[in-house]
């Protein structure tokens, strides 16, 4: 496994503060799979491959932490194709083609090390590989059931499909970008300007696919490039305030996770008024999670 401590929530989750009542508890004896990236058979992905690449085993991570009774974590770093599975888990490893064909490999071990299987869906376009990244959990769940994976439904959690899964796939390694890649205000001019180029190009891609898709997580992961853009105090994040806006004002329901992330899209934006009466709102629902989230927004803990 890479050295680095492993991803084990959602990217957006630590950007927007931490709504821990959005995850799923998981059992002190559930099982634990193991996601990680990994070359194809020869190196060599551009920038949108490898946004792909990566964002493979952090969705994977996220769709079996609210899909599956396991304890998901995804590595940080890309790994050696040679390098063995990790002990006493559940590892699988994703590769995506480097010649810019949408393919996409998963091979599956068991907690001993020993293969289960080895998955290839190959498609024409983004939205025919939207449509087999949308199937790989249940490939993934019915490989590792020996090891006591097991299907479980979430009412919360729903993706699109088609090109939009794409996107969101390939968003999740971008926000994770935002969140770790920050540069800081001495660094050099040039490096700067690219960094905010592809800010903006992150928001935008991310922007467009939260208000086309009526989904909540698709607004969760733009929420979070919001917020993990402004922690690292980037210039272009006002540039998106009507589209973020537009997003909050479909939420009206204090259940919906968009009406409670709105909250802090909004007091981010400077507007108090409507953040303030968000959060009476979710105060009222007399779920001690929330509020302790609520006061964590409002600077109280």
């Amino acid at each position: 496994m890479s050295a680095a401590a492993p991803i084990d929530t959602p990217v957006w989750f630590g950007p927007l503060r931490e709504p821990e009542w959005l995850l799923p508890r998981v059992r002190d004896d559930a099982p634990t799979i193991v996601f990680g990236a990994e070359q194809w058979h020869e190196p060599g992905v551009d920038g949108d491959g490898r946004d792909l690449r990566s964002g493979v085993p952090l969705y994977l991570a996220e769709a079996a932490r609210f899909g599956t009774n396991a304890r998901s974590l995804a590595l940080r770093d890309v790994v050696d194709p040679h390098d063995p599975p990790g002990q006493g888990v559940v590892t699988v490893r994703s590769a995506v083609a480097p010649d810019g064909r949408p393919s996409v490999r998963l091979r599956v071990f068991d907690t001993q090390g020993a293969s289960l299987d080895e998955i290839v869906r190959d498609a024409r376009d983004a939205a025919s590989l939207g449509d087999a990244l949308g199937g790989l959990l249940h490939a993934v769940t019915q490989a590792s059931a020996s090891n006591g994976v097991r299907p479980i439904w979430n009412s919360l959690y729903s993706l699109p499909a088609g090109a939009a899964l794409t996107s969101y796939v390939r968003g999740s390694h971008a926000v994770r970008r935002l969140s770790d890649d920050a540069l800081p205000d001495t660094a050099h001019a040039d490096a700067l300007s690219e960094r905010r180029a592809d800010v903006r190009t992150v928001l935008t891609s991310l922007g467009a696919l939260a208000t086309s898709a009526p989904e909540s997580f698709p607004a969760l992961l733009f929420f979070g490039a919001l917020a993990a853009a402004a922690d690292a105090r980037s210039s272009v994040v006002g540039e998106f305030r009507l589209q973020a806006n537009a997003r909050c004002m479909t939420a009206t329901d204090p259940l919906d996770p968009v009406y409670s992330m709105a909250m802090l899209v909004m007091a981010l934006f400077g507007d108090r008024a409507a953040a303030e009466r968000r959060a009476e709102a979710l105060r009222a629902t007399g779920d001690e999670r929330v509020i302790r989230w609520v006061a964590r927004v409002r600077g109280e803990g």
